[in-house]
């Protein structure tokens, strides 16, 4: 990550932006200075729902500043390491779910000039990740099941989060909640060791308020906190 003057990170899921709006969007968050953009790339296999194709993410990759955090929602991560890297990707995360290989998937990533990253359902416990952790850059622990946002935050997650920091005591990974998150949700996740909670519908693209007040409003409220 490129902005590391805080132990907190702000990461927009830009799923939840409003579609019609999103060069703006990604412009604007920029300013602001999220320190990446959060963006689920889905299949309709893995998870019942489509986004962000490779001409979308090019697209944003083109404007965008902060680096770009690939969330595949795929069946088959394998088959887009290189495609994605050639877009301009800087962490390519997949599902520990759909691989039987995600020792070869992390060096074929890292290969592609790009960091590794891999995402856990709900119901997959931290602890697969053991032998796994000097290989990788990130972990994203979904709060919700994958697929469509707006869901109610799981509770459960709290205690994942406090397994996984000690996992990764004394690495540099850094561990990112992703789904039903609020502010206060957002806090005591990272009060648990999380070093990013992702944004949505329920922070930063809260439509009873502009995008400039939810960010700073998030930001300043993860600071205190």
């Amino acid at each position: 990550m490129e902005r590391q003057n805080s132990r907190y990170h702000v990461t927009p899921s830009l799923l939840c932006a409003d579609q019609l709006e999103l060069k703006q969007t990604v412009s604007e968050l920029d300013r602001l200075g999220v320190d990446w953009f959060h963006i689920d790339v889905m299949d309709g296999s893995f998870v019942p729902n489509f986004a962000f194709g490779t001409d979308c993410v090019r697209a944003i990759r083109k404007i965008a500043k902060a680096p770009v955090y690939a969330h595949m929602m795929t069946v088959h991560p394998m088959e887009f390491v290189k495609p994605f890297a050639d877009l301009g990707v800087d962490y390519y995360c997949f599902h520990y779910e759909t691989t039987v290989n995600p020792f070869r998937l992390c060096q074929q990533i890292q290969d592609h000039g790009m960091k590794a990253a891999v995402a856990l359902n709900p119901s997959t416990p931290v602890e697969v990740l053991k032998e796994l952790i000097p290989y990788i850059s990130a972990v994203t622990l979904m709060s919700i099941e994958p697929g469509f946002s707006g869901q109610k935050f799981l509770p459960h997650t709290y205690e994942k989060i406090r397994k996984l920091k000690e996992m990764t005591e004394g690495s540099k990974v850094l561990i990112e909640v992703d789904g039903g998150a609020d502010i206060p949700i957002s806090m005591q996740c990272l009060s648990c060791g999380a070093d990013m909670v992702v944004g949505g519908y329920f922070t930063i693209f809260d439509s009873r308020k502009t995008l400039e007040e939810n960010y700073r409003d998030y930001a300043q409220a993860l600071k205190e906190g």
